[in-house]
């Protein structure tokens, strides 16, 4: 029996992805960590399948297209990170550092990915709240005299009002380099835009409440 075959004989895609970072679901569903995955498409068990994207395999084929290894040297990883009796020629220790620095930096990436969906989700609850504290701003203000209506605190979130919209639509319909870009360079200043509707949508609310 070749060393493909007995690696096999000893894993399971299942195990192999979840030890890599993989989250998979009881059902054994999982989100695709081969393309922008935002519902679980991948059915892990002793091999894998992405309905989305279509790739495919075992535990070795998972090992190699998460990794960017030959179908050999995946096996050969597989043996040395499970500590399988079986036998191989000797990996070197630079081989051995290799594959660590590639395991780290996939994980790395995994890291990233995971947070940039979580706050590309929060994000664009945040906006939309600040889309409606707006539009709920403007209709408090509509009821009062013109002393009352003149805000220079409405006057800031109509002013922001277009550039909401415009990172709405990044996040929703935008490019995924465009989205990614908006995360890695702008959401200091998108949480600082949201904040700020916030406290002047608080404060136009307490002003139309004192002159009530």
């Amino acid at each position: 029996m070749d060393i493909f075959s007995e690696v096999k004989e000893h894993l399971t895609a299942r195990q192999v992805a979840e030890s890599y970072g993989l989250y998979v679901r009881r059902n054994g569903t999982a989100c695709c960590p081969f393309h922008d995955d935002r519902h679980p498409s991948m059915k892990v068990d002793k091999n894998y399948h992405c309905f989305a994207c279509g790739v495919g395999g075992d535990a070795i084929d998972y090992t190699a297209r998460m990794y960017g290894l030959s179908q050999y040297d995946a096996a050969k990883k597989l043996i040395e990170d499970f500590n399988l009796s079986i036998h191989t020629e000797t990996m070197s220790k630079k081989e051995k550092e290799k594959l660590h620095r590639e395991k780290e930096e996939r994980m790395r990436i995994i890291r990233i990915k995971k947070r940039f969906s979580r706050w590309r989700r929060k994000t664009i609850e945040l906006l939309k709240k600040a889309l409606v504290q707006i539009d709920d701003s403007g209709q408090v203000l509509c009821a009062k005299t013109p002393d009352v209506t003149f805000s220079d605190n409405y006057a800031m979130m109509l002013h922001a009002e277009p550039i909401i919209n415009y990172w709405l639509d990044i996040l929703c319909m935008g490019s995924e380099q465009d989205q990614k870009e908006l995360f890695i360079q702008g959401r200091k200043e998108v949480e600082n835009i949201a904040g700020n509707v916030s406290k002047w949508h608080r404060s136009i609310v307490e002003r139309c409440r004192e002159s009530a």
